[in-house]
């Protein structure tokens, strides 16, 4: 499998991520916009890795809204599409072939999960012909979400501000309905995780979203492969970035919509594999080297940071009532995480599909 290396021209924001990235004089471009009596090409490539599982129904839309709203991309974007059933391979080349995309990968897993299949993808990039450089990124998402139309250029804007930004997360927005108690909650839980975002990025104190976001290319040498015990890879990803002394940054703007869990089954057996996949990080087994104390990690202490959200989020009495539920809910859900962080009770080298949330 070959990685793509393209000559691309861009206009406005994007043209003026790139070439500050790439370090084009400052009179090459005004108030981000490309004069049109010039052109200049830009050597840069942008890497969409999909992860998915027995996904078919809606991989297709997710791999819709990467290429479809990017066409002015489409020379530079790379889209690298990896999942363990053929099912799913074949609905993602089948929307490729429609909407006439080529430059993508396919890869099939052996079904060993997420980390897995990371891992597989970024070496499949970086033993290209020429290798991911350093001004090239590689976004992550999944085959169960879809995209805003401006997400990615979004995502990619902000690494234009800061030349230490290492990662950019992404905002997640539930599509289920507010009428049901676990639509509700999802409804919650995408707010207050904005809201927490929004007041801590600047002290990089939140992991990125793993629904949606990027990382800076030059990176992966050092962050990758990802141990495959890990259960929460974009808290992995986002504690490696932070601990090599790059930023963190959130871009609210770059929306990803998801559908959560619609019972309590799954409801816990997701929140136990993320945020029981934050406190398993603080094994330092799982660190080549030492984290830094300051690496963004979810813990119960962030909940009852934000005790009272739940009780000011809710707008009618049916709504406060599922707020109310919520806390001990919450909090055996803490109590089991902590039980199976202290027997280590991590499943590893498998995939856990969440059936109520497709």
């Amino acid at each position: 499998m070959r990685t793509m290396l393209t000559v691309i021209t861009l206009e406005g924001d994007m043209l003026e991520y790139i070439s500050r990235r790439k370090r084009i004089r400052p009179c090459q471009i005004q108030k981000g916009v490309l004069p049109r009596n010039k052109s200049y090409n830009i050597q840069v490539k942008i890497y969409v890795v999909i992860t998915s599982f027995n996904e078919p129904i809606t991989i297709g839309k997710a791999i819709e809204q990467i290429i479809c709203p990017n066409r002015e991309l489409w020379p530079s974007l790379q889209l690298v599409v990896v999942a363990p059933d053929e099912s799913t391979l074949n609905k993602a080349e089948e929307v490729c072939q429609k909407c006439n995309f080529k430059n993508v990968t396919f890869i099939k897993d052996h079904e060993q999960g997420k980390p897995v299949a990371l891992d597989l993808a970024v070496d499949t990039i970086t033993r290209g012909t020429v290798g991911i450089q350093q001004d090239d990124l590689l976004i992550l998402t999944d085959g169960d979400v879809y995209l805003g139309d401006d997400a990615i250029k979004n995502l990619l804007n902000n690494f234009r501000h800061d030349g230490m930004t290492g990662g950019v997360g992404g905002h997640p927005v539930s599509v289920d309905s507010r009428g049901s108690m676990f639509g509700y909650f999802s409804h919650l839980f995408c707010e207050a995780a904005h809201v927490r975002r929004t007041a801590s990025f600047a002290m990089m104190t939140v992991s990125m979203s793993g629904y949606l976001y990027a990382i800076r290319g030059d990176l992966l040498g050092q962050i990758f492969p990802i141990p495959a015990q890990i259960r929460a890879e974009d808290a992995y990803i986002s504690q490696k970035t932070f601990s090599l002394g790059y930023k963190i940054a959130y871009a609210p703007n770059a929306l990803v919509y998801v559908k959560f869990p619609k019972n309590l089954s799954d409801w816990y057996k997701q929140k136990t594999r993320s945020l029981g996949g934050n406190v398993q990080l603080s094994d330092p087994s799982l660190h080549s080297s030492p984290l830094h104390p300051l690496s963004p990690r979810r813990s119960i202490i962030q909940d009852l940071q934000m005790a009272f959200f739940p009780l000011t989020f809710a707008k009618s009495p049916k709504e406060l009532f599922w707020s109310l539920l919520l806390y001990p809910l919450r909090f055996l859900l803490w109590i089991r995480i902590y039980y199976n962080h202290a027997l280590k009770r991590y499943k590893s080298g498998a995939w856990e599909r969440i059936d109520s949330s497709k």
